[in-house]
């Protein structure tokens, strides 16, 4: 019997993007519809080739979550910048579980370019070309009459598109009327429908497409750029320590890693240490929860949101010096102390173990005075300085692998700049 997984990491996705800006909703879900439909009769590409083709039109923008490249996104000029490709490529090099795809995100507004210190085939180019044409299809018609597109396509026909791919999906169209189907939503249930009956992805895949995703978010600034990383990798060792078995550990990543998934509505525009405390305010209000409910409502195993609700639960005792009314199970209580202690942390990468007794005692104050017990507590105790270090020992790899993004980011967009100041 196969085994059903914890999360539909598709679903996670989606839904997140619904509530990033309100001129991207759906854009990369339409998009990598048009590309299933396009893909589901061709015999081109293989079964696992189209769903990674699938992914890569569901995430082509992944690099646009900063706010400057937000306005950028939906410009129709063909000839835009489009930085956001940049740091989408090194999101997907770095997390995600298609590294060797990474250049059809360089180049997937910039089909025939060359200038690039990346190599790209032709083989990947003409996916970017693919993934390119759905993708100005679905802002034309987000910007134009639909009844136009064709006239479009005609003018771009040999230059911008090949027009091998442009009688493809046209072809696509009359048969199976996508635009009809994106227009009234219908196309949102044949998107459920073939991630979870035809698509098949690892644990090793889901989590590191959710890191993909998540670091998208997170990485918009160097404020937030270790929040989730820090409680991921704090829980992760606590739990070990607690020697849980496999399956609780799985269920404990996920609800630390999609803790705080709902800040994808938050602003990231944070330019201090102020800003970062008033986020953190703002991250725990009733408001985020609740966007984090709605992203996550029938893509995840329901223990996992109710994990999440009881932690926000017990942050929210612990925030107010307020009795715990309930007995928190060990899953909730590591995931909220988890984050408890990362709002602490990730303020200063590499705390001195000097601060660690300052930590702890902060800790039973907040257990003694909510009437908590303490077990896992006294077992952190114990264990305290490994697990501090072991996490900023990790903390502190994520961290130099995003200086690095943003000296390579910083490096390729100069090389973008010179090209587009030139030509």
């Amino acid at each position: 019997m196969k085994k059903v997984p914890l999360i539909n990491v598709v679903d996670v996705i989606c839904h997140s993007f619904r509530h990033l800006d309100p001129r991207l909703i759906n854009h990369g879900e339409r998009v990598a519809y048009i590309l299933m439909k396009m893909l589901d009769d061709t015999k081109r590409y293989t079964n696992q080739e189209k769903q990674d083709i699938f992914m890569l039109g569901l995430l082509h923008d992944i690099g646009a979550y900063k706010e400057k490249e937000l306005d950028s996104i939906l410009s129709f000029d063909l000839n835009d910048s489009m930085e956001h490709s940049v740091f989408g490529y090194l999101l997907f090099k770095t997390f995600s579980p298609l590294p060797e795809y990474a250049d059809i995100i360089l180049y997937h507004h910039h089909c025939n370019a060359q200038y690039y210190p990346v190599p790209i085939s032709n083989y990947h180019r003409d996916i970017a070309k693919l993934i390119y044409l759905a993708d100005r299809i679905d802002i034309f018609c987000v910007l134009n009459n639909a009844k136009d597109l064709d006239s479009f396509l005609s003018k771009c026909c040999g230059t911008i598109f090949l027009p091998s791919d442009i009688r493809w999906f046209q072809e696509t169209e009359k048969k199976h009327r996508l635009l009809e189907k994106i227009d009234s939503l219908k196309y949102q249930e044949e998107l459920r429908t073939y991630t979870r009956n035809h698509f098949s992805l690892t644990e090793s895949q889901i989590h590191n497409y959710l890191m993909t995703f998540i670091f998208s978010v997170d990485f918009r600034n160097e404020y937030t750029a270790l929040h989730t990383n820090y409680a991921v990798q704090l829980s992760e060792h606590i739990s070990d320590t607690l020697r849980l078995d496999v399956n609780s550990r799985s269920i404990i990543q996920l609800a630390a890693l999609l803790h705080n998934i709902g800040k994808i509505s938050l602003p990231s525009r944070l330019s201090c240490a102020k800003d970062y405390d008033q986020y953190l305010t703002d991250l725990y209000r009733n408001s985020t929860l609740n966007v984090t409910r709605e992203i996550l409502e029938e893509a995840i195993d329901p223990q996992i949101i109710h994990i999440i609700d009881d932690s926000f639960l017990l942050l929210e005792c612990w925030s107010n010096n307020t009795p715990v009314t309930f007995k928190p199970a060990p899953a909730t209580e590591i995931v909220a102390l988890s984050y408890l202690m990362s709002n602490t942390l990730t303020q200063e990468l590499n705390v001195s173990r000097f601060y660690h007794p300052k930590l702890l005692s902060f800790l039973r104050q907040k257990y003694q005075t909510c009437k908590m017990d303490n077990s896992i507590l006294l077992t952190l105790e114990r264990h305290f300085d490994k697990i501090i270090e072991k996490t900023q020992n990790s903390c502190s790899s994520i961290y130099n692998i995003y200086q690095q993004m943003m000296d390579e980011e910083h490096s390729l967009n100069m090389i973008l700049l010179h090209y587009n100041n030139k030509y």
